[in-house]
């Protein structure tokens, strides 16, 4: 499964970086829409460009742009870049994740 091409002049590093700024004095809190991590043989890897829906124990539902990292026929494990959360990843059922495609 291989993504768009980002959009010329898109800096993820930046946008990383301001979200994170963003969330740096909330507590830590469980994902609630997040499942447990399937079977490693399961897994495929990507590098995809997506919209994630998160849907936080204390600050309800956020949408996010992302990326997504690995598949399985059920499931989409994304990146969560948050202080919020205390690992880097969170596997997602396919209905609260969207790929982003370039304009154009």
């Amino acid at each position: 499964m291989h993504g768009p091409t980002p959009e010329p002049g898109y800096d993820l590093d930046a946008d990383l970086r301001r979200r994170e700024a963003q969330h740096w004095d909330r507590p830590l809190q469980r994902l609630l829409n997040a499942h447990p991590i399937p079977r490693r043989g399961l897994q495929h890897d990507c590098h995809d460009r997506v919209r994630a829906r998160l849907v936080w124990e204390l600050d309800g539902e956020e949408v996010v742009e992302t990326l997504a990292f690995a598949w399985t026929p059920r499931l989409v494990c994304v990146e969560v870049d948050s202080r919020r959360y205390g690992v880097g990843g969170a596997w997602l059922a396919p209905a609260d994740v969207e790929r982003v495609h370039p304009r154009g």
